[in-house]
């Protein structure tokens, strides 16, 4: 299959509705609309307690797409010229309120490739400081911290559906991070 056009629909911050014309192995030649992404970061962020454990600072966010609020990592878009990393710290602080003083990368994927070209960075980040939460004008979520087994127990009886939290927290377990 070959891409042999690509029309812009609509531009918008941080991704764009195109209609791609392909070229498929059968010769017929098919529209696909989707949607150009800069990219987003998700953040783990472990707080250490008191007795040297770790707690995960986790965000219930109102997502307008489903008339709800989900329980949720912290994660935000990659700005124009913004490195990944970049992006992940500027987040945590924005959403959570927290500083880490060590960021490091645990993993990569494609948050839905039939739809859109996003790519999602996801990093750990330790060593928190808390500074204060900045918020968006439009963006309603609260801060919850809650220990890593009751965050895979979680994950694993459904009450955590959001995907890229999901895959982040399976993801660090497999890697002995939580």
């Amino acid at each position: 299959m070959a891409v042999t056009d690509e029309r812009m629909l609509h531009e918008g911050h941080s991704y764009a509705f195109v209609d791609l014309t392909v070229k498929y192995p059968d010769d017929k030649v098919r529209n696909k609309p989707i949607v150009r992404h800069q990219g987003a970061a998700t953040i783990l962020p472990l707080l250490e307690t008191d007795d040297g454990d770790h707690k995960v600072v986790m965000v219930r966010n109102e997502r307008v797409t489903i008339d709800g609020f989900l329980l949720e990592l912290p994660a935000g878009g990659i700005d124009k010229d913004e490195e990944p990393m970049e992006a992940a710290a500027r987040e945590l602080v924005e959403e959570t309120g927290y500083r880490a003083q060590r960021i490091e990368p645990l993993c990569q994927f494609l948050t839905t490739p039939g739809l859109t070209d996003e790519l999602m960075h996801v990093f750990v980040a330790q060593d928190l400081e808390h500074v204060g939460q900045r918020l968006e004008p439009y963006e309603s979520l609260s801060v919850e911290l809650h220990e890593p087994d009751r965050v895979l127990d979680m994950v694993n009886s459904n009450e955590i559906t959001d995907a890229k939290t999901m895959l982040t927290i399976l993801t660090a377990k497999t890697k002995g991070l939580i």
